[in-house]
């Protein structure tokens, strides 16, 4: 394939929650301790050039994440130009910045939200560390249902809970929590940790392989899970249990069941264990373009930039002399890091539909 068939934007980097386990705004975060990435932002004008070329290349369907995607100040421009060229949209968001712009989500519409949600109020607002982080979350996807039922526009809906340690406790209460909202699917992820050891090798590989200083997995930097397996394995089967209706969807593992219990426990307790696929289908397929234009294959571990999108095409970079070196190492090889990225079952997921 000689085009991208998944493209995803990440336009911003800021946030304003402070999340536990997130790898560029936690303690060790690589936006938290590189604060200048906030100030290399595109202008709206490049972004709309991007969306004209997956146009014309036949890709109808894009991922606007961030940081907060809601903070981005030009957000409501952008979604009515995607909307205009026919794109459906997905967005990742906390949730907690909806209020102003319920009506226009409504009214463009073709647009899917995920929203990160970690357990009840108590647990969420821990992991957030913003008390009120909850209840404005929940305000506004009540409000949000309360709109649609006055527009021929439905705008889908879906949860994301990142299995950690900080979280866990919350996870049996999922299913009750996405009925509470009007929500019928839920995705786990479990969170990255990695070890100094990892980091190190990472940063290695890059070094000698690419000539990349890589800095993005501090942002993960933990020396284990931090979970008690049989905690876990006792909220998930409380999970399961109180499913019924609600979809459980299978972002990360093989084919259409996700992740095993297995799956799980290597990656929560085997550090160096492949849990999941070898295969990293990004490369084949997918591309993440950052807020100042750089171009990876890899949304969270975004340090191997494969070209620019203020200088060069999104095809001339799916093309170039970078994408083709790593996409070649990348069959072959697994970076240290790729052991605990989910980032890999991005390309993925429409296949899961």
């Amino acid at each position: 394939m000689d085009f991208p068939s998944c493209v995803s934007f990440t336009i911003t980097n800021a946030c304003n929650l402070r999340c536990k386990m997130c790898g560029q705004w936690s303690e060790e975060g690589y936006i938290q301790n590189h604060k200048e990435h906030l100030q290399q932002e595109m202008e709206i004008s490049v972004w709309k050039r991007l969306i004209d070329e997956l146009v014309e290349n036949k890709v109808y369907s894009l991922l606007l994440r961030g940081g907060e995607v809601f903070l981005h100040p030009g957000i409501i421009e952008l979604l009515e130009y995607i909307h205009s060229k026919g794109l459906y949209t997905s967005i990742d968001t906390n949730g907690t910045c909806l209020e102003k712009y319920l009506k226009d989500i409504v009214r463009i519409g073709k647009i899917h939200l995920t929203f990160s949600i970690d357990g009840p109020e108590e647990v969420h607002d821990y992991v957030r560390e913003i008390k009120g982080s909850f209840k404005k979350l929940k305000e506004n996807i009540l409000s949000l249902n309360e709109l649609e039922k006055e527009s021929p526009n439905q705008i889908s809906k879906s949860i994301a809970f990142t299995i950690s340690p900080y979280s866990i406790k919350g996870l049996g209460d999922m299913p009750e929590i996405a009925r509470s909202l009007g929500i019928d699917s839920i995705t786990l992820v479990p969170y990255y940790y990695i070890t100094n050891q990892m980091g190190k090798e990472y940063e290695k590989a890059l070094k000698d392989d690419f000539n990349v200083q890589a800095y993005s997995w501090h942002g993960f930097h933990h020396e284990d899970s931090g979970i008690d397996f049989d905690v876990f394995k006792n909220e998930y089967l409380k999970f399961m249990d109180n499913l019924k209706e609600i979809k459980n969807f299978p972002y990360m593992g093989s084919g259409r069941n996700g992740f095993s219990l297995e799956d799980y426990r290597l990656w929560f307790h085997d550090t160096a264990a492949l849990a999941g696929t070898f295969k990293c289908m990004n490369v084949e397929k997918f591309i993440d373009i950052q807020p100042n234009g750089n171009v990876n294959f890899c949304t969270d571990f975004p340090d191997a930039v494969i070209g620019n999108a203020l200088e060069n095409s999104i095809r001339e970079i799916w093309n170039g002399e970078k994408a083709k070196k790593f996409r070649d190492y990348r069959r072959e090889k697994l970076l240290p890091v790729c052991i605990r990225c989910g980032a890999k079952y991005m390309s993925e997921v429409g296949d899961k539909l």
